[in-house]
């Protein structure tokens, strides 16, 4: 899918949210699904996920700690909702929430062909991140991956947009943001407003790792847990595949609605089905179409 190296702007298509105090990290650990309170040092990061009193999915956060901040990242049309969030629950905590969305820019390489530009990058653990210097700018860039696929998001201020753009334009091919989704749905990454919404929990979601059983309490902590210990999940996310036109979202098997289609598009997509037709190569169908599940995304 990926041959070699290439970049996208996704300034617009995700937000960036700075988040100052001494209480900001122990707010998002209780807010959230994983366990932020083991960033313990600047640089480090992960993904954790803000749910509902429900456990349903408000949205999959970035949590990057840096020296004098936190810098959350969010997707571009959630990022209201998630500060507003945050901000509810903020009564007597030293936390202080602005969005940089508009100040900042955004640049994401997918690949591993960048070893000459980012040497420091190799030792670091996925989520982390570290201070780029280049064209006599600083930047934050952010070890991540897209499924298997390698990636580095590059964050900088709006000033630096058309500068970065040049350095990596010289070295790597560019992607439009419909390129960009139909890679994503090739590599069957969620995204909000499609697979990362409050229809969904993040166990049906395949955000497990994104979620750790033994912290504190969190929002939705009850509904997730039990989810977990009981086996509850009813479906999956999962890859599918089909040739042609697909017409209309449900999905079924002998008539029977078992799932539907969240992302769609040029015969690939992502949905979410009944664990009993989540398997792998199990032919189903999205009105006169027939869709093959090609992976499963979930545990």
């Amino acid at each position: 899918m990926i041959e070699k190296s290439v970049f996208v702007d996704l300034s617009d298509y995700f937000g960036r949210i700075d988040i100052y105090g001494e209480d900001s990290l122990d707010l998002l650990d209780r807010l959230s699904t994983n366990k932020l309170e083991d960033l313990t040092d600047p640089f480090m990061g992960m993904h954790s996920v803000l749910t509902t009193s429900k456990g349903r999915i408000i949205d999959l956060l970035s949590v990057n700690r840096l020296p004098d901040k936190v810098l959350l990242m969010t997707a571009g049309e959630s990022k209201t909702k998630v500060i507003d969030w945050i901000e509810f629950y903020t009564i007597m905590e030293d936390v202080t929430v602005k969005d940089v969305s508009t100040e900042t820019c955004h640049f994401r390489l997918i690949g591993d062909s960048w070893e000459d530009l980012f040497p420091a990058i190799t030792d670091l653990s996925i989520h982390n991140s570290f201070i780029w210097e280049t064209e006599g700018e600083s930047f934050i860039a952010i070890k991540g991956e897209m499924s298997s696929v390698p990636c580095i998001d590059v964050i900088g201020t709006a000033g630096t947009k058309n500068k970065l753009s040049q350095v990596f334009s010289t070295k790597f091919n560019s992607l439009t943001l419909e390129e960009f989704t139909q890679l994503r749905l090739e590599l069957g990454v969620p995204a909000f407003g499609y697979e990362l919404t409050e229809d969904f929990n993040p166990l049906e979601a395949g955000l497990i790792s994104h979620i750790n059983f033994n912290k504190g309490c969190y929002i939705g902590q009850e509904v997730v847990a039990r989810l977990n210990t009981y086996d509850k999940v009813q479906r999956k996310l999962v890859r599918l595949s089909w040739e042609g036109i697909l017409a209309g979202k449900d999905i079924t098997y002998d008539g029977r609605l078992v799932g539907v289609v969240t992302s769609a598009m040029n015969g690939a997509g992502l949905g979410f089905v009944r664990n009993s037709h989540a398997e792998l190569r199990r032919e189903l169908e999205c009105g006169n179409q027939k869709v093959m599940v090609t992976e499963v995304l979930a545990q």
